[in-house]
């Protein structure tokens, strides 16, 4: 049975496991409306769930007007009305049942046109028909008008979103669009002083030389940059685009910041022209940023602008673009959708206003409202507004930073609720074939699998073979059907690039399928480099068999990479047995080396005699068993390569390599290899390693004394380094050393083990007197023996080489001979002129030492005179003890115990003395007290009466030791 023939039937029983236990259903598609769920053979079965819920619904937010709704925005979730009496009701969405009504001071009749609400929630702008302007800031209870603002009915305004923070109050440069198709910019700071103004500045910066309201405005930074703006205005037929730095002055706060950029476009403006019938337009933008600390982050990427023709729309791209430039890509126009009337026509209706989300587009009409999506312009929503008679739907706002939908009318509030936009979008993106993006929109592994499978086929209708197998390799398409494809197709590259990749996505549990697998790719591997290397040698001569060789060769780099990285998923003997039957040796050899299979590697190259790259194999393995295994080959053929190797493996067990230095033939070394390895090893092992081990001092003493040289400076050398304490047998190393003549090692040995007559008689046979006089000297405590072996050598000097001036040198080298000791060995008939001068010195010697005896008696005389006279002078020595007299240890009275009296009058009974002594002496002091003890007792058992104290005598360093009667009163010393 095939390899792909035994996967195919552990995947069908695996899945008919798995769906006896698993009652789930399948859905029209052909997928499982379950959770995804992983079988045993390691892949995936995943469902697609079907949501009905709906993207858009339509609220009413329940809420009691006073009066009218004129306008309404909402910003950062704080919700600000504008009524017809004039007021302005501000609500925080948090806290809704908190409803602030603030007046808006009239002078006059005004009516109040637009609100304009910036995205912070913090400045809110109020315009009037009849040009009067109002601000209001988020904090203040009344509105204050706008001096400097008078004339202008604002129809837009451009909020700088890039300069604000937390603790900036001013709303920085912004830019208003006035009916009459002038732009100006200005800057409020809000002020609690009441006769400030809070409009720093108000100035015209550009005019479009048309009396047409500027219905759109929109200010955004390029990235990567502080200077550089786009401004976005509209018109009910144009859009323009103006690009350029902003160069504000900072020692000026009046400074215009876009004054420059606008001069640039004063003749040539560009801008988009759709002619229509609509006196209205509205720009709309969608970005993903979010505010930060009031800080607007990134930039703007999708607009549409509501026209007469219909909806225009496209992608923002920043670049590079300079003046005169645009940043629209991708531009569109959408058509209204038509809407059916009573009789049943198609009529396509104007909206009263516009929204962008992310994917769609929602269009405000005048009873209902409608969603169409951007990626295949089909209405997806499309709900009436349920108003009330004579209610009349004024417009729709948009919170861009909360990303929430209002329409309003006179006298009611509709929040739009926009819930999982992206849920539809992959199958949108899926339909018109961009896969990448379709995944990234896909939000369950059942969705994905649809997309994977889908692109798969695509690429594989197309022969595109290599991709189709990337995509099917991640989805959950059957293996068995997926490698067939390809088998029929005969593309084995493909068929491969499927394995690898299915090979790493499956589980560590799974290893059956993964050695299948792999060793399915080593058998395709292998297949496809004997195909090239078989192209390249029929090419030969030609200009392709470059091509085919580099191709191998990258083939052959991968294959062992592969190796590497899968080599825990392969049978070791089926991946040998599928290498070796394709002859691919170096690849044999990689995976060999990469499992560790280290043996196999230095087999092969000793059975190829190359010897060296063996070794090179050994040394990177950490095996001390493959080091023993190879030791006798490698040493027999590559002795000083061998050690090298050896020499660098510390753990090595030299006991363990003794076979093969046994093994060792110096005799059949290169003639150019002076030294032997055996040794050499041994060496190191003994001197750098302290192998203490005696069978290999043993064995290097036997390679020494073996060598066929006669010179033993070396064997001398080990015996010297070795101590005297040696680990070697002396034993053996003396029988060794006698049997092969090694005379100067054998006296070393004698000396060693304590045997100098022995090595002195050696070294005298051997005539050697030199290394006799050495050994002579070695017993430095035994003076007898010393001497003995001193006259031995003068004996043969004298006797054997008749060299009597050589035997008197002797007498300056040892300190115990003197002439009379070598005399004797003098023959009966010699001439006195040859020693004459050693007989007089010796004779000298004599008479001095005479002397100095004679002066030493005389000096012991004198001494023996001086102590007689001092011994007479102490007899008349005594001391006084009375009956009060006390012990100087233990307080006791005196004379009730034996005592000792010293000179200097401190007494002391015998007992407490000799206890506090004995804590003070040694051992050796311990037992000479006890000695002297015993002896005083001795003698006093040997008196029959007490010693008369008259007569007792002591010197002045000696005690005297009484034992006194209760009424004695005096005791002379």
């Amino acid at each position: 049975m095939s390899l792909i023939d035994d996967f195919i039937e552990n995947s069908n029983d695996a899945l008919q496991s798995y769906t006896a236990n698993n009652n789930s259903f399948l859905d029209a598609e052909g997928f499982e409306q379950t959770d995804p769920v992983m079988l045993e053979t390691g892949f995936v079965s995943t469902g697609l769930a079907k949501d009905d819920s709906e993207i858009f619904s339509l609220d009413l937010v329940q809420f009691q007007f006073p009066a009218p709704l004129v306008a309404m925005s909402v910003s950062n979730e704080i919700l600000v009305m504008a009524l017809e009496t004039n007021h302005i009701l501000r609500i925080d969405l948090q806290q809704a049942h908190d409803v602030e009504d603030i007046e808006i001071p009239r002078k006059s009749e005004v009516k109040i046109y637009k609100i304009f609400f910036d995205p912070t929630g913090r400045h809110l702008l109020i315009t009037t028909e009849q040009g009067e302007n109002f601000y209001l800031f988020e904090k203040w209870k009344k509105a204050k008008v706008l001096s400097k603002f008078k004339g202008i009915i604002i129809e837009s305004v451009g909020w700088n979103r890039f300069n604000g923070s937390s603790s900036d109050t001013s709303t920085k440069k912004i830019l208003i669009g006035s009916r009459n198709g002038m732009i100006f910019e200005a800057e409020i700071e809000p002020t609690d002083e009441f006769f400030k103004k809070e409009e720093k500045f108000c100035k015209q910066v550009y005019s479009l030389n048309r009396n047409v309201p500027i219905t759109g405005l929109r200010i955004e930074q390029f990235p990567a940059t502080t200077r550089k703006y786009l401004i976005v205005a509209a018109t009910p037929t144009r859009l323009y685009q103006f690009i350029g730095n902003a160069t504000p002055s900072k020692d000026d706060e009046v400074a215009s910041m876009f004054e420059n950029l606008f001069a640039s476009y004063a003749i040539n403006p560009v801008f988009q022209e759709l002619p229509g019938d609509l006196t209205y337009s509205e720009l709309q933008f969608y970005s993903q940023y979010q505010y930060q600390d009031l800080h607007y982050q990134g930039t703007a990427k999708n607009f549409a602008w509501l026209t007469g023709p219909g909806i225009y729309h496209g992608s923002l791209v920043f670049g590079s673009q300079d003046t005169g430039d645009s940043v629209i890509d991708s531009a569109k126009l959408l058509p209204y959708p038509s809407t059916a009337n009573n009789d049943s026509t198609a009529v396509a209706e104007f909206p009263l206003s516009s929204a962008l989300t992310e994917f769609h587009f929602i269009l405000l009409y005048k009873e209902r409202v409608k969603a169409i999506c951007q990626l295949n312009d089909q209405v997806v929503f499309d709900d009436v507004i349920p108003l009330k008679p004579g209610e009349e739907v004024r417009t729709m706002t948009v919170d861009h930073v909360k990303n929430t939908f209002w329409i309003y009318t006179d006298s009611s509030i509709f929040e739009l609720i926009v819930s999982k936009e992206d849920r539809d979008v992959w199958k949108l993106y899926l339909e018109k074939q961009q896969f990448d993006t379709a995944l990234q929109y896909c939000k369950n592994p059942a969705q994905r699998d649809k997309v994977l499978t889908t692109q798969a086929e695509h690429y594989f209708s197309q022969k595109r073979y290599l991709l189709s197998a990337s995509y099917y390799a991640e989805s959950t398409v059957p293996f068995e059907e997926v490698a067939l494809k390809f088998v029929e197709r005969d593309e084995r590259d493909a068929l491969k690039k499927y394995l690898l990749n299915k090979l790493d996505k499956l589980r560590r549990q799974d290893k059956t399928q993964k050695t299948m697998i792999a060793t399915w790719l080593v058998e395709i591997y292998l297949s496809k480099i004997n195909t090239l290397e078989d192209l390249a040698a029929s090419s030969a001569g030609s200009d392709d068999i470059d091509n085919f060789k580099a191709e191998q060769k990258d083939l052959e780099d991968e294959f062992k990479g592969f190796l590497e990285q899968y080599k825990a998923d392969l049978d070791k003997k089926t991946t040998y047995n599928l290498i070796s039957s394709h002859g691919r040796t170096d690849e044999l050899l990689c995976y060999a080396s990469l499992i560790g299979d280290y043996e196999k590697v230095i087999s092969h190259w000793i059975q190829e005699g190359n010897y060296k790259q063996a070794l090179d194999v050994l040394s990177k393995q950490a095996s001390v068993d493959t080091f023993y295994k190879f030791a006798l080959v490698l040493m027999e053929n590559a002795p000083s390569d061998t050690v090298v190797v050896w020499m660098r493996q510390p753990n090595l067990n030299p006991r363990n390599l003794m076979p093969a230095l046994l093994k060792y033939d110096h005799s059949k070394a290169p003639e150019n290899t002076t030294q032997n390895q055996a040794i050499r090893y041994l060496q190191y092992v003994v001197q750098q390693q302290k192998n203490t081990d005696p069978a290999i001092h043993n064995f290097l003493l036997t390679l020494y004394a073996t060598q066929s040289t006669n010179d033993e400076s070396a064997l001398l050398q080990f015996l010297a380094s070795e101590g005297r304490e040696p680990y070697y047998n002396l034993d053996y190393a003396l029988r060794l050393c006698s049997q092969n003549r090694r005379t100067q090692s054998c006296v070393h040995i004698y000396s060693n083990m304590g045997l100098y007559e022995e090595a002195v008689d050696l070294a005298l046979k051997h005539d050697d007197l030199e290394l006799a006089r050495i050994n002579a000297d070695k017993p430095e405590d035994d003076d007898a023996l010393r001497k003995k072996l001193w006259l031995k050598i003068a004996r043969h000097v004298v006797e054997k080489k008749q060299e009597i001036k050589t035997a008197m040198d002797y007498l300056q080298h040892c300190d115990l001979l003197k002439i009379e000791d070598i005399l004797p060995f003098f023959p009966d008939f010699v001439l006195i002129d040859d020693f004459k001068d050693e007989i007089c010195a010796a004779l000298e010697e004599y008479n001095l030492n005479i002397e100095e005896l004679k002066s030493e008696m005389d000096e012991a005389t004198k001494s023996a005179e001086s102590i007689r006279l001092d011994i007479r002078e102490l007899r008349c020595r005594f001391a006084v003890v009375t009956t009060g007299e006390r012990c100087s240890i233990c307080d006791l009275s005196l004379l009730t115990r034996p005592f000792y009296i010293f000179p200097c009058q401190h007494a002391f009974h015998a007992e407490c003395m000799i206890n506090r002594v004995t804590n003070y002496l040694s051992m050796g002091q311990l037992l000479h007290l006890s000695d002297l003890q015993q002896k005083i007792s001795k003698e006093l058992n040997n008196v029959n009466h007490p010693p008369d104290p008259a007569a007792a005598t002591y010197n002045e360093d000696d005690v005297a030791v009484f034992v006194p009667k209760i009424d004695q009163l005096k005791v002379i010393c």
